[in-house]
């Protein structure tokens, strides 16, 4: 993936007295042989009038700042300031700013999995390039099944993982991570929705305020195509066959209770509701 040079920040929504605001940390381009190397020929034929010239398709790495209970927190921390191979450096400094937002201000950083474009900007590098937070006041919540699968040996120390020793790893000693299982809730407001089948602990976070609802859904889902063809998994879906599965409940649990949808990937700021029309789902943005 590579991405041209661009920012944009969005309104915030609200579902009941919780404000969430679309932070876009960097557009990326996705090439369907590599991210969905089985169903890219279909991905064409149905899709090809949103690609470029190079047969290439923009996708959005977007973090989620939400105001909750009193305090300011990050949904994902997208890609951040370095450079690292086929993906562009984040901006989500930047777009925090335009918010009036400073790193200090963030109070919890909550992930949704442990990806390279979901934990990029948890640190920047120090005095002498060690890695520091750069949420320097915030506690790390993190699923404790997604912590113990990347944090094995194997995995951490596996070519192509840098990101992982760089912007993961550094949280162990922090005494700023807390680990949780399944659904937990995070506040009065916000819950962890088990998501698994991108990675074994993805989740996503439930919002609730009286009759109001809502769900960032991190990566279990990264194009509306999905809507269609629930069965596209990409190449990065380490259990595809799962994956399948809870983005189709997911899809119809949206529809049925009417779910402000936060969607990270799709085109940003990613924000709207699932219907049905006609007998298929589609996405209304806001």
């Amino acid at each position: 993936m590579t991405a041209p040079n661009s920012q944009q920040s969005a309104s915030p929504a609200f579902i009941g007295s919780v404000a969430i605001v679309p932070l876009l940390d960097a557009p990326v381009l996705m090439n369907p042989r590599h991210f969905l190397p089985r169903h890219a020929d279909r991905f064409y034929e149905e899709f090809g009038h949103q690609a470029d010239d190079r047969g290439l398709f923009t996708m959005s790495v977007t973090c989620y700042l939400v105001r909750s209970a009193g305090r300011t927190i990050l949904v994902d921390t997208g890609l951040g300031p370095r450079r690292r191979p086929g993906f562009p450096p984040g901006h989500l400094d930047e777009a925090l700013r335009t918010v009036g937002v400073a790193p200090a201000d963030i109070d919890l950083v909550v992930h949704t999995h442990l990806h390279i474009d979901h934990v990029g900007w948890n640190t920047v590098d120090g005095a002498g390039g060690a890695p520091q937070l750069f949420f320097s006041n915030a506690e790390f919540v993190i699923q404790q099944a997604e912590w113990d699968y990347w944090m094995a040996d194997e995995r951490l120390h596996a070519p192509g993982n840098e990101h992982l020793r760089e912007c993961v790893e550094p949280l162990r000693h922090s005494g700023r991570v807390r680990f949780v299982d399944g659904e937990t809730a995070l506040d009065e407001h916000l819950v962890f929705v088990p998501t698994p089948g991108h990675t074994p602990g993805h989740v996503a976070i439930g919002i609730v305020d009286g009759a109001e609802r809502g769900i960032i859904i991190g990566d279990a889902s990264h194009h509306p195509a999905q809507l269609i063809h629930p069965d596209w998994s990409p190449a990065f879906d380490i259990d595809p066959e799962q994956s399948a599965e809870t983005r189709e409940a997911l899809f119809e649990r949206a529809i049925r209770e009417r779910l402000t949808w936060f969607a990270g990937h799709w085109p940003h700021p990613g924000v709207g509701r699932l219907v049905r029309r006609d007998g298929r789902r589609i996405f209304e943005p806001a």
